[in-house]
């Protein structure tokens, strides 16, 4: 059985009709997450402290973090965050280009609304819809029901008094 790779705008994608080896599908699957030639501005995060973020760019520190999730400690300006390791490494100068909102799983999780209506409210998630990239959660101050996209939440990790 043969397999190859080919590129198309930045994603290793498996051709069709094609035998590929395992390894080669699963990274072809994360590779589509991240494209570089994609608009900055569409890929944009708010930053805030105590969210918990994915570094999608294999140029970062050389790769070494590539897909690892992060926690955002404390933003330096517009565009740059110190981050904390799941090992607790600190880094620094992570500029937001390179940083992907995480949706949590599990339900009754706490998210952060990065929309304009709802800027850095805290909220439960209720429900995660992978197929049309929607969550709906539930604010904790309002309790009001909110439908929005996967860009606009974002996992929370800080201390909330319920």
């Amino acid at each position: 059985k043969q397999w190859y790779q080919r590129r198309v705008r930045g994603a290793a994608v498996v051709e069709d009709n094609v035998f590929a080896a395992p390894d080669v599908k699963k990274s072809a699957k994360k590779l589509k997450r991240y494209n570089p030639e994609t608009n900055k501005d569409d890929r944009k995060i708010l930053l805030h402290s105590d969210l918990k973020v994915r570094i999608v760019s294999k140029d970062f520190l050389s790769g070494k973090y590539y897909l690892k999730k992060v926690d955002i400690v404390d933003i330096t300006d517009d565009s740059t965050c110190v981050c904390r390791t799941e090992k607790g490494k600190l880094l620094e100068s992570v500029p937001q280009s390179i940083l992907e909102t995480v949706i949590p799983k599990k339900h009754g999780s706490l998210v952060m609304l990065l929309s304009k209506q709802n800027q850095f409210e805290i909220a439960e998630l209720e429900e995660k819809d992978s197929k049309s990239g929607v969550v709906i959660c539930l604010t904790l101050i309002e309790k009001d029901v909110i439908t929005v996209k996967f860009e606009e939440v974002c996992q929370y990790v800080g201390d909330v008094i319920r």
